[in-house]
Formats: C-alpha cells, structure tokens, sequence
C-alpha cells in the first residue's frame, strides 16, 4: 500500500477525471465520492476531515494514489496571515435574503445535475454566510460539475447559480 503524506495535496490524475466521467466500474461508490473531494487544493488531511470515517477513507485514498487516479503534490509553503482588517459590516436582511435565494437556486440545479451525489455538496453551498463565499463554492463546485458531468453542464451550472 502506498505511504499517503497527509500533509501534500491531492489532485486527480488524468485517469481519475475520467473514472469520474465515465463512471467508472473500478471505483466503489466511496472511492469516487472521494475522488471527487479532491481538488488538487485540499491536503490528505483536510479531505479526512470532512469523512465520517478518518481511517476507511484514509486508505481508500492511498488506494486511489496506487491506482493513478489521485497523485501526491508538494503542499505550498505557508505564506504570513494577511493583516487582520476591519470586522465586516452585518448584512442587510435584504442582502441576506438574496444570498438565501441564490443558495436554494445554486441547490436545486445541483441535485438536478448531480442527483442523489449532490448532498454533499449542497450541505457545503448551505454553510456560506457571505455573497463572495457563496460565489468562490459555486466556482469550485462548478469544476465538480465538469468533471463528473461535463465542462458545457460545469459552464450553464455556473452561469446559472451565479446569476
């Protein structure tokens, strides 16, 4: 079994892309929900910490690095915090009632694209509390999209949930 460094980042191999797309027989269904959550952004360890189970996960996600579906990246050198600012102003419950909506929009046209794999995901657009995180989940759930559907589903998905 390979030595998974939980400190390096994951991302998916070309092979893995196309496990996705294709569906892939190989790929139990936790292996793919797996290699879905790795975004080439994510360390080993953040991907066990959004799993129920740390060690079953922990070693699908070396079988799927032994595999060539995921591949280890040297995780980048941690830059100094940015100055702390300002807190940010409360939202007006008009400016929340939008991102409310836009999240419900963003939701339904994920569990139309995705079907039943989408809870995951929605339950992520769900936690936003602010228009730019909900915009930069929409934008990395779009690369999601595209790899288990296709890049046009990713582009309207995008288009649409941002609209």
């Amino acid at each position: 079994m390979i030595d998974l460094d939980l400190e390096s980042v994951l991302r998916k191999t070309a092979a893995g892309i196309d496990a996705i797309k294709l569906r892939d027989r190989a790929l139990t269904p936790k292996m793919r929900m797996l290699l879905i959550m790795v975004d080439g952004a994510k360390t080993g360890a953040e991907l066990l910490k959004s799993v129920p189970n740390a060690d079953e996960a922990r070693q699908i996600l070396a079988e799927l690095v032994g595999a060539g579906y995921a591949e280890q990246i040297q995780a980048p050198k941690p830059v100094a915090p940015p100055p702390v600012a300002a807190p940010p102003k409360p939202a007006s419950p008009a400016a929340d009632d939008t991102l409310k909506v836009s999240i419900r929009r963003a939701t339904r046209l994920l569990e139309e694209l995705l079907g039943p794999s989408s809870v995951d995901l929605c339950l992520q657009l769900e936690r936003c509390t602010s228009q730019a995180q909900f915009t930069a989940k929409v934008t990395e759930l779009s690369r999601i999209v595209a790899a288990m559907r296709s890049e046009r589903k990713a582009a309207e998905f995008l288009l649409a949930a941002t609209a």
